[in-house]
């Protein structure tokens, strides 16, 4: 399972990068122009990262007290889940690209001179407090990592102030929680949906016959929610929310209740693999206007799930990381691609590290600036400080960052992505950018009612 990063949840698949076909959309319908740019193959480890600047560099490093922190090393704490039985690989992508990262910028010097050592603290989905409790022992920080499963960790975080630059959260406790700076700007009360506001523009009377849902899960199910909100916010009417269990073996029974009730605007009810649901889909032979999924969903397995069952309703998925099909567009974008060839040979490309790389960015260049006094409430300081943030442009900007349990502010911007058969389109009709290739009219972020903040408490 992923949890979509508005939350913004995760996918194991991935995106495959070796050549790179640049496909952009020129009309609703998805027409494209492509070109082909073969990306460079190797990284320069110079310490320069595009878009950012000089954050990694040799130093004298120097003796210190602070957990984590040696000599000449510092320990990070990198959590996934990827041990689960259930969904396994899920997040493995954040220890492999933060042993990317640190590989690099170790090449460049380090971080003033220290060298980042990763922990892969590894929750295995139930065990979230078990291995936050191990990385209060001996890790200085946390950085571009996520647990599906959140909850449990939050108390222990903030008990032996283990602080931490997030590559997602999950739960409320997770996006309110002290020694924290979320680069996406996650707020419990505030949530972008301007992509479910493109999409009611393109089907205005299909959004008036909406189904969604979540798997039944608290730390799942409080993000899900918040998506109905977005929704109906943006024009949606909801006539079906489902809670299916975290393990579904038979979709069937989902469509037929979707489809007897004429749900025509479809924001699926899970959050892992899509294909079994794209094939009950075309055994019972339910086609809704469309199909929109969240970022999570941004990989190769689902353009194979479409072109495993022609005649399926347009599938949609939003994102607000820089499309990888696109990397050769953006420097910061095709530097990640590079850093990941060069110091990750055997492992894919996707949307996950677009994700971690984010956080590894920021608490880079904080580090950076804090010299040989290397501490937490330095590196904090300085990243909650930091305005117009979007690592470089792999992510859409972020007009202020700030401590998680002081209001941030997340960003309005979202492209909406067609999967197509194999392949992902930037659809530029219905993401009706206007910035960049985002569309970051203020008017995407919903704020949730006092209404709706007391029926979330209330089922938590």
């Amino acid at each position: 399972m992923g949890l979509r990063r508005t939350v913004l949840p995760l996918a194991t698949a991935t995106v495959i990068l070796a050549a790179m076909f640049v496909s952009l959309s020129s009309s609703a319908t998805g027409a494209a122009t492509s070109s082909s740019r073969v990306l460079a193959s190797s990284a320069p480890a110079n310490g320069v990262w595009p878009g950012v600047g000089k954050i990694c560099e040799p130093g004298a490093g120097g003796a210190s007290s602070v957990r984590g922190v040696g000599d000449k090393t510092i320990n990070i704490a990198v959590f996934n889940d990827a041990a689960n039985t259930i969904e396994p690989g899920l997040e493995a992508e954040f220890p492999q690209q933060a042993q990317a990262f640190a590989d690099w910028c170790n090449a460049s010097g380090g971080i003033n001179g220290r060298k980042i050592v990763i922990d892969n603290r590894d929750a295995a989905l139930f065990n979230a407090a078990q291995v936050t409790t191990q990385a209060c022992q001996s890790d200085f920080m946390a950085v571009g990592g996520g647990m599906a499963l959140d909850q449990p960790s939050v108390p222990v975080r903030e008990k032996c102030g283990l602080g931490q630059i997030s590559g997602y959260v999950v739960s409320d406790a997770s996006e309110l929680a002290s020694d924290q700076v979320d680069p996406s700007g996650a707020n419990t009360n505030t949530i972008t949906s301007g992509w479910f506001g493109a999409l009611a523009k393109a089907y205005p009377q299909a959004v008036k016959k909406a189904g969604m849902g979540g798997e039944n899960n608290p730390s799942v199910l409080e993000p899900e929610r918040k998506d109905e909100f977005g929704a109906e916010a943006q024009g949606w009417n909801v006539l079906d929310f489902q809670e299916p269990p975290i393990s579904v073996t038979d979709w069937a029974p989902y469509i037929e209740e979707i489809q007897s009730k004429g749900v025509e605007a479809l924001w699926p009810s899970l959050d892992d693999n899509i294909v079994p649901y794209f094939q009950a889909m075309t055994t019972a032979g339910y086609h809704p206007a469309f199909v929109i999924l969240g970022v999570q969903f941004y990989n190769s397995t689902t353009t194979t799930g479409v072109a495993d069952n022609p005649g399926l309703s347009p599938v949609y998925v939003e994102t607000s990381w820089w499309p990888l099909e696109m990397a050769s567009e953006n420097p910061s974008t095709e530097q990640l691609v590079n850093v990941m060839h060069t110091y990750a040979k055997s492992d894919p490309v996707d949307f996950d590290d677009e994700e971690g790389a984010e956080s590894w960015l920021l608490w880079a260049k904080s580090a950076s600036a804090c010299g040989a006094d290397l501490t937490v409430s330095c590196v904090l300081s300085h990243s909650a400080d930091t305005k117009n943030w979007d690592a470089g442009g792999i992510e859409s900007p972020v007009a202020q960052l700030t401590m998680s349990n002081e209001n941030p502010q997340p960003s309005p911007c979202f492209a909406l992505l067609k999967a197509e058969p194999h392949k992902f389109v930037y659809d530029k009709a219905i993401t009706r950018p206007t910035q960049s290739i985002w569309n970051c009219n203020p008017k995407n972020v919903s704020h949730l009612t006092s209404q709706q903040q007391a029926s979330l408490a209330a089922s938590s």
